[in-house]
């Protein structure tokens, strides 16, 4: 149902749905999207495929179009005329009357908004999730644009959305910075503040150099080990590597650190030690307990500072350790064990996942229908403990996956997390549903995407070759910036800097969001803040340019307003794609495809870009047909805010 203040397009397209529903017995939430604008303009401004309904009413197109166009409720709809063609229900709007209406709503005080969905849930959005080790980079960026976009969709469309921030502190990869930290003896974020860093970035050079260390330590004890020749050359060939990579990280050393970790690493255990702090910290013992969790908390300040600029937050910050530490994980592993699916692999305690297809994925149609499993692809089973006690992850997060749904009574949890977790996203709910939590592992959505290209760079983490966050934000607000000044050279400098800052945000958001999770994204900056290109900064001007139009036309007279002008083929086409906007974000957040909105946006923009230059609204002599522009400038503009605001791409009065 829609409300008595939805937008007559909005409005238009549910009564339809209501009506063909009535004659056909198909369900509305099916009929929706069914609904569409036709690809050719010559089809209509909104087309139905009559030819779906005809099995199940065994009626021809042509007589069930009568029976919709005679019921009352369709001839009171803005319609102009109708046809059917091909088994196609094309309709002509009537645009004056819509555009009537329309400028009844706002008199009001009317606000355009995203139709609620019929079906509320209640959804787990978890993302990001870096682990506490470095700044955040762009792979991360991706994960975060993603997530807090389909959070703010879903909340949008009327869904209750908990937004999670897994904190990764169980494993090798922390407990390595942990160990070069305890070499120093250093609290990082004081010892960050000293320097003038932020924390994040800090903790990412120890790390590099605390691996690179390690790794070359390793390398030389299996040098020492190797009898052939040929063995022997690659091992000194990737020391060699290490070594360069080591000169590196100590040329950008931040604060005499580097000969301290040089000389206590070797002396202090090299990798054993960090085994060790790895599984004292899983175990809960101290000192590594405070140790791990100081350093963590000190890198999560840091993350949290990048997250602030983008606009993003958390309703829940998880620790891995605490779920460890609070036997949630030594339950599930228990029950693994007394399960007919418990299994040892490769001298490990493992989940028997190719038996759990046989003998449960394969007898349950829904389950197979929600957890495919692509052709060819071989699941080995989910090894739970390695030799040494420890945990792998996969076995931590199907606790934290219970947990999410515990926590907050979640309908489904959605995991946004790299295309690289494939496998181990696929094992985690077939293991789920050979537990026995079958709702759990067909309500768990792993929402994966591909990496992140910078031209010309290669990243590794470990060898302190990432490209941050912090510094794409850098470069592109520098950018920005100087187009700024460009067009405002007397303004003031502090507003100056506001604006880049957010159009830098904005360039990072979208070209992040407008390509599908399903490829890669190669960022460039020099595009990425282009103002004339299809860029969110492209979008945030043209919403500053609609701003500027009606502040330079003052309050519309909405009485006024000669609908009959918006009957001009331009400005009618203009009209209806504004008005899609409701829609389209609706169908963008039932089908998790951000990028869909995105491009509706770009089209939008274009159109308006295209239309204001050619059809004056200011200097327009006759005040019916300016009212009447003021109003479609006006409908342009919501549209593109509100959708700016679902993407997170900050708002721009004036650029």
């Amino acid at each position: 149902m829609t409300s008595p203040d939805t937008d007559p397009y909005t409005a238009t397209v549910a009564s339809l749905v209501r009506i063909i529903a009535g004659k056909t017995g198909y369900d509305e939430e099916k009929i929706a999207w069914l609904v569409a604008t036709p690809s050719k303009p010559g089809y209509g401004d909104l087309s139905v495929p009559l030819v779906r309904f005809r099995r199940a009413t065994g009626k021809a197109p042509e007589e069930l179009a009568g029976e919709i166009t005679g019921d009352p409720q369709f001839q009171s709809l803005p319609v102009e005329k109708y046809e059917v063609v091909n088994g196609y229900l094309n309709i002509w709007l009537d645009v004056p009357r819509i555009a009537g209406i329309l400028a009844g709503l706002y008199s009001k005080g009317w606000e355009m908004r995203v139709p609620q969905t019929p079906s509320p849930k209640r959804i787990v959005v978890e993302h990001t999730s870096a682990n506490p080790i470095h700044p955040l980079h762009m792979g991360h960026a991706r994960n975060t644009s993603i997530g807090d976009t389909l959070a703010r969709l879903l909340s949008a469309r009327g869904h209750s959305v908990n937004r999670r921030y897994y904190v990764d502190d169980v494993g090798k990869q922390v407990a390595i910075v942990a160990f070069g930290f305890e070499i120093l003896g250093v609290d990082p974020l004081e010892e960050a503040r000293k320097k003038g860093m932020k924390p994040d970035a800090l903790a990412g050079w120890v790390y590099a150099v605390t691996h690179t260390i390690l790794e070359i330590l390793e390398a030389k004890e299996k040098l020492e080990e190797a009898e052939e020749a040929e063995e022997r050359k690659s091992i000194q060939e990737k020391i060699d590597d290490s070594m360069n990579t080591l000169a590196q990280l100590k040329s950008g050393d931040p604060g005499g650190y580097f000969d301290k970790l040089l000389e206590g690493i070797p002396r202090a255990g090299g990798p054993s030690r960090v085994r060790e702090i790895m599984l004292r910290y899983e175990r809960g013992l101290e000192p590594e307990k405070s140790l791990v969790r100081r350093i963590a908390k000190a890198v999560l300040e840091g993350i949290r500072e990048t997250l602030s600029r983008l606009q993003v937050e958390f309703d829940a910050w998880d620790w891995e350790s605490d779920l460890v530490w609070s036997s949630r994980v030594g339950r599930l592993i228990e029950l693994a064990r007394k399960s007919r699916f418990y299994t040892v692999w490769k001298g490990a305690e493992a989940i028997d996942i190719p038996r759990i297809i046989r003998e449960v994925l394969s007898r349950d149609p829904e389950a197979r229908a929600r957890i495919r499993i692509p052709k060819g692809f071989e699941i080995p089973p989910l090894i739970l403990v390695r030799s040494d006690g420890t945990t792998l992850y996969t076995t931590r997060d199907m606790a934290y996956t219970l947990y999410k749904f515990e926590q907050f009574n979640a309908d489904e949890v959605v995991n946004v997390i790299g295309a690289d977790q494939r496998l181990a996203q696929l094992q985690l709910r077939l293991a789920l549903l050979g537990l026995g939590f079958r709702r759990e592992a067909l309500n768990t959505i792993h929402y994966d995407y591909e990496i992140v290209r910078l031209p010309g760079m290669r990243m590794s983490s470990r060898r302190g070759r990432i490209v941050t966050l912090d510094s794409i934000l850098e470069q592109l607000k520098a950018r920005a910036i100087v187009e700024v000044e460009k067009r405002n050279p007397t303004a003031d400098k502090d507003w100056i800097e506001a604006v880049a800052e957010k159009i830098a945000v904005g360039a990072v958001r979208f070209t992040l969001i407008r390509t599908s999770a399903k490829r890669p994204v190669v960022f460039d900056v020099k595009r990425a803040v282009d103002l004339e290109e299809n860029t969110g900064p492209y979008l945030q001007y043209t919403y500053a340019r609609a701003h500027g139009i009606l502040e330079k036309h003052g309050s519309i007279d909405y009485g006024a307003v000669d609908a009959q002008g918006c009957k001009e083929e331009k400005r009618r086409s203009l009209l209806l794609s504004a008005l899609r906007f409701p829609l389209t974000a609706a169908k963008a957040a039932d089908d998790m495809a951000p990028e869909d909105l995105a491009s509706y946006l770009l089209r939008l923009a274009d159109e308006f870009n295209s239309w204001y230059q050619a059809d004056p609204v200011i200097r327009e002599p006759d005040k019916g047909l300016r009212e009447c522009k003021a109003l479609l400038v006006r409908t342009v503009m919501d549209s593109l805010g509100h959708g700016l605001r679902l993407l997170g791409v900050p708002v721009l009065e004036r650029m």
